[in-house]
C-alpha cells in the first residue's frame, strides 16, 4: 500500500531524515556482529525518498545498492535526489517493485533492508519469503518496524492509510521470520509499538 499525501511530507522531512542518521541507524549498527561484514549486494525494500539509501552505504558500508519501491512517484524522487548529489548514480540501481513479487534472482543480495515499510504491506509474510529467496547463504535481514498497536487505533487511522488486517506485532514477526529459516540474531521490542530485528539466513532442514 503506498503512503498518503500526509505521511509523505512526514518521511521527507529534515527532521525524519535526521532521525534516522543519528538515531536508527547507530541502533542498527550495533545489532550487526563485530566486525562488520562486507556487503557488496544490497537491498533496500521501499526506498520512499531516497534516505535509506545514505543509511545503507555510510553506516553499513555497501558496496552496490538496489532500492525499489512499489510507488513510481517515490522511486522517481528518489533517484533524482541521488543523480544531483556528488555521488550521482554510481554503484546505484533503482525499480518499480512489489515487496511479494521481487523481480530479482534467488540469493542475489548479502543484505536487505526494511525501514518501515513491511506494515503498509498487507501480504507481509509473503515479503518475507521473498527477502529469504534473495538473500544469500548466511545474509542478513535489518528490520524496523511499527506493530498493529501502532498503527491499528484511531488515531492512526484518522491519519494515514495502513492495512487494518492481517497485522502483527513483536512475538509474530519473529515468528513468521523463522518460519521462512532465518535465525534471530539479535531483537529489540519498543512496547509492541515498534521494533527492531537483525535475522540471518540459514540453511533450511
Amino acid at each position: 500500500m503506498k503512503l498518503n499525501p500526509f505521511e509523505k511530507q512526514i518521511v521527507r522531512h529534515p527532521l525524519r531524515f535526521w532521525l534516522q542518521n543519528h538515531i536508527e541507524a547507530p541502533l542498527l549498527t550495533s545489532m550487526m556482529p563485530k566486525p562488520m561484514a562486507c556487503f557488496e549486494q544490497a537491498l533496500e525494500i521501499g526506498c520512499g525518498f531516497g534516505n535509506g539509501i545514505h543509511l545503507i552505504r555510510e553506516h553499513f558500508g555497501a558496496g552496490h545498492v538496489t532500492a525499489v519501491d512499489i510507488d513510481p512517484e517515490m522511486v522517481a524522487a528518489a533517484k533524482d535526489r541521488w543523480q544531483r548529489s556528488p555521488h550521482g548514480l554510481k554503484d546505484l540501481d533503482f525499480a518499480i517493485a512489489d515487496a511479494t513479487r521481487l523481480p530479482f534472482a534467488d540469493a542475489q543480495f548479502d543484505i536487505v533492508f526494511n525501514f518501515a515499510v513491511f506494515h503498509h504491506i498487507p501480504d507481509w509474510q509473503i515479503a518475507i519469503e521473498e527477502v529469504a529467496r534473495v538473500l544469500k547463504p548466511d545474509g542478513f535481514f535489518v528490520v524496523e518496524d511499527l506493530y498493529r498497536a501502532a498503527i491499528c487505533n484511531p488515531l492512526s487511522r484518522r491519519l494515514f492509510e495502513h492495512p487494518q488486517q492481517n497485522r502483527f506485532n513483536h512475538r509474530e514477526f519473529l515468528a513468521v521470520l523463522r518460519q521462512a529459516g532465518f535465525l534471530i540474531v539479535c531483537e529489540r521490542n519498543a512496547f509492541n509499538l515498534a521494533g527492531m530485528v537483525l535475522a540471518q539466513k540459514t540453511l533450511r532442514l
